[in-house]
């Protein structure tokens, strides 16, 4: 008996509905190859049907729960002869990451192979907000399709690489010398398109949009996108790109959403739960059904609320995680002032609000153009959520957006209240001058999230003396002119109101 083995048509189909039980991708997910004693190459080859060591084959069916391994393999007598060997793609995927599971997105990846294999489109883009699942569906993407193409490249830009520096490890994967030049690199690089039908992926696009530095990456995607190759760029990231036309015959973008209810709830499952416990629809949508949101926050529950979904509802708060919110946290960070005002009334109003009514609360007239291009620009990140109505839309945040930017906003405001008192000089007041922290609408000071938050942390860095530290900053105000004010003085008023409620 031949000490290689191949897997049948058939054999793959069963292979297929295994790994898709256990939430694995095809060739991504590591602990499949480990347990197997193998490597992401081998794996690869099975799932190209080429030959591979029978045991390999074996452990391979036997880490996905096939005992049964004779079902998967073309035993033929025609398949123990000499066959001819079928070409592999080359492939440059030293830069693509493992995913520990992979659950759904069958609707999004029919569209995207659509979009790729069947219209030939040369730019393609996944966006959508952090942890949403852009490069776990790229990596699913690609098991799916790449035995379409001749070649393909995976490129991960999340170390900010210079244009210049990407394009010489571009031709490099194509045997190409190093370039000086960024227009000769661009040339050759699609020269090497037009002869090679390849897959090239740009994996985690927006840590390069972040840096002014490369502005020249927006004329290189462009240039692709146009010239005439046979090839297609696959491109993910929290931020569409900006002065690029999308949704062409050539070019097209997928906005990415959270997980649908049935497909969170398979998630859920492969952490522990069942998928009968009560509130598990409620804590679907509190995350939107973000994939990394939800297995960050499932340890907590299983640890903290003995895997009780309802009681930890019932506390009524919403855990980030250290790694989504040092994510958003940059992101903010690397906003404008306008766009950062946005986002802290929007956290202030906790519920859409249309754009009207958004210009009529800021303190310093803006011109309406502006305060546009900046909702349009935070769209453009994935950090708003528009909802339609019969009158005009409106727009809020996601709950995840929600609570690092209430977050943000309490800690600079209690920053700036520190640096009030060190200094006696009320210009330090940003945030507390220019937006008025009650909620719109209501009376109910003492369960306005902002305020009794805020209060909570300067009453912990104050004590008893906090009414005092009002006090002192309300004497602060006294003679000063209405712009000069603000919001300040209403602000520190109901916040001095809060200790007796």
């Amino acid at each position: 008996m031949s000490n290689s083995l191949k897997a049948s048509t058939a054999g793959l189909a069963i292979i297929e509905k295994s790994r898709q039980r256990l939430g694995w991708t095809k060739t991504s997910t590591a602990r499949w190859w480990q347990d197997a004693h193998t490597s992401r190459a081998t794996l690869r080859r099975f799932w190209q049907g080429d030959r591979i060591q029978r045991e390999i084959f074996i452990a391979i069916c036997q880490a996905v729960g096939i005992g049964n391994w004779e079902a998967i393999a073309e035993l033929s007598n025609a398949d123990l002869e000499s066959t001819v060997v079928i070409p592999t793609p080359y492939l440059d995927c030293n830069e693509a990451p493992d995913v520990e599971s992979f659950y759904g997105r069958n609707q999004e990846l029919a569209q995207l192979e659509e979009w790729i294999a069947s219209q030939k489109c040369k730019l393609v883009t996944i966006n959508g907000i952090a942890g949403i699942g852009k490069t776990a569906l790229s990596l699913a993407l690609v098991d799916r399709i790449q035995l379409k193409f001749d070649c393909l490249i995976w490129k991960s830009l999340q170390t900010s690489p210079s244009l210049i520096s990407l394009l010489n490890s571009l031709l490099n994967s194509f045997e190409q010398g190093v370039v000086q030049n960024i227009q000769q690199g661009t040339t050759q690089l699609i020269e090497q398109l037009q002869k090679r039908h390849c897959l090239l992926v740009l994996d985690g696009l927006e840590a390069i949009l972040s840096q002014p530095e490369n502005l020249s990456y927006g004329q290189f995607i462009q240039q692709l996108s146009r010239e005439r190759h046979q090839s297609c760029i696959l491109i993910s990231s929290r931020e569409q790109l900006k002065n690029i036309e999308i949704n062409t015959k050539t070019s097209r973008c997928l906005n990415l959403k959270g997980l649908p209810k049935a497909e969170a709830i398979e998630l859920l499952q492969s952490r522990g739960f069942t998928g009968k416990e009560l509130g598990l629809s409620a804590l679907i949508q509190l995350y939107r059904g973000n994939p990394l949101a939800l297995k960050l926050v499932t340890p907590l529950i299983q640890s903290v609320f003995g895997g009780n979904i309802a009681a930890f509802l019932s506390q009524n708060t919403l855990i980030v995680g250290d790694r989504l919110r040092v994510i958003l946290k940059q992101q903010f960070e690397q906003l404008s002032g306008l766009e950062q005002d946005i986002l802290y009334w929007l956290a202030i109003w906790q519920e859409p609000v249309s754009f009207s009514r958004l210009q009529t609360h800021l303190l310093i007239s803006v011109d309406p153009g502006m305060v546009l291009e900046g909702i349009v620009a935070l769209e453009r990140r994935s950090l708003l959520e528009k909802w339609i109505s019969d009158y005009e839309p409106s727009f809020t945040l996601q709950p995840l957006v929600m609570k690092v930017v209430t977050d943000e906003l309490v800690e600079y405001a209690a920053q700036e209240i520190y640096k009030v008192m060190q200094s006696h000089d009320i210009r330090h007041f940003q945030i507390l001058r220019t937006h008025w922290l009650l909620r719109p609408g209501t009376d109910d000071i003492a369960g306005d999230r902002i305020l009794t938050q805020l209060w909570k942390k300067l009453w912990h860095l104050y004590g008893t003396t906090l009414p005092q530290i009002f006090n002192q900053i309300l004497l602060l105000l006294n003679g000063q002119s209405p712009l000069a004010m603000g919001y300040i003085k209403s602000n520190v008023a109901i916040l001095s109101g809060i200790e007796s409620v």
